[in-house]
């Protein structure tokens, strides 16, 4: 029987941004297209893809990026970069989106 870390010793752990966004009707072409921009961006910056999953019907998309070191600092050049500003036209295909820091809980 494997013995699994504390939710506090997950919190120490690296830091992980889940990204949900509702995508407008119509905007998923344009907003793919943006966001495969914005991922090649992240990772020239340091951060990890975790994962990205799409609900079409739902008009939903979540993905998540992470970073072993200071996540605060680091994403704070990242978002103020100008490849990074000229790239947000990706918000123009965005209804709603909700950004929280979570945790990875293993599986195994």
């Amino acid at each position: 029987m494997s013995s699994f870390p504390s939710l506090e010793e997950l919190e120490g752990g690296r830091t992980v941004e889940l990204k949900v966004y509702e995508v407008k009707k119509g905007g998923w072409p344009h907003f793919l297209s943006r966001w495969r921009k914005i991922v090649k961006l992240r990772r020239a910056a340091g951060f990890k893809v975790e994962f990205a999953v799409a609900d079409i019907p739902g008009n939903r998309f979540v993905w998540a990026v992470s970073l072993d070191s200071d996540f605060t600092s680091q994403n704070l050049d990242y978002l103020n970069s100008p490849d990074r500003i000229a790239a947000n036209t990706i918000s123009d295909y965005v209804a709603a989106f909700e950004i929280p820091h979570v945790i990875t809980i293993p599986v195994d």
